[in-house]
């Protein structure tokens, strides 16, 4: 059985049509990109809540939310669930989407970071996203300093490339918070917040 999942061109679109009052439709592609379902959903947006009405096929599904920020997500996980049956603990292969969390720089991250700029080296960082942050550090043998490359992505990588002088407690911070730009530009629109 294939298993159908919102992109992030519809869950950027889900966000904006939770705000609105009007009838949209929808594709959701399978994980291998050969098989589509159409379905239409619903909005009736109202002062304190929002209501929401998922047809496939035959099928009508309703959901009410408490209107937030982050509704079109638990709307996109209802809608995922819908089409692909509920899942159990033990099968479900990745958080839904109301609890999903991009960009973390974690501490283990860190600590790994400042010992490569100390030796050199490279690292994949997992932090959340489909692709690892790929972070790759050549020490200069000249100078006290470190030459930079970070990238994510396969088909259309995003990367910089850079060289810094100073102290390893210097040079760290700069990697540091390259890797948090690099990562919030990675960040889905959807989940921006």
């Amino acid at each position: 059985m294939s298993k159908f999942k919102l992109d992030n061109r519809t869950l950027t679109l889900l966000k904006a049509q939770v705000n609105l009052t009007e009838t949209f439709n929808h594709l959701l592609r399978a994980e291998t990109q050969r098989e589509s379902l159409a379905f239409r959903l619903k909005v009736e947006r109202r002062k304190a809540d929002t209501h929401f009405t998922v047809e496939l096929g035959s099928e009508r599904h309703t959901l009410t939310l408490t209107n937030n920020k982050k509704m079109h997500l638990k709307l996109a996980d209802f809608i995922e669930e819908i089409v692909n049956g509920p899942t159990s603990p033990a099968e479900q292969s990745s958080l839904p989407h109301a609890n999903r969390r991009y960009g973390v720089f974690e501490v283990e991250h860190k600590q790994q970071v400042f010992d490569l700029v100390q030796t050199g080296g490279v690292i994949s960082l997992d932090m959340g996203f489909e692709q690892p942050i790929n972070l790759a550090i050549h020490r200069n043998k000249t100078r006290s300093g470190i030459t930079t490359i970070l990238s994510i992505g396969v088909r259309k990588p995003r990367t910089k490339c850079f060289t810094v002088y100073g102290s390893d407690v210097e040079i760290y911070s700069m990697v540091a918070e390259s890797i948090t730009h690099l990562a919030a530009v990675a960040t889905p629109a959807a989940h921006a917040a």
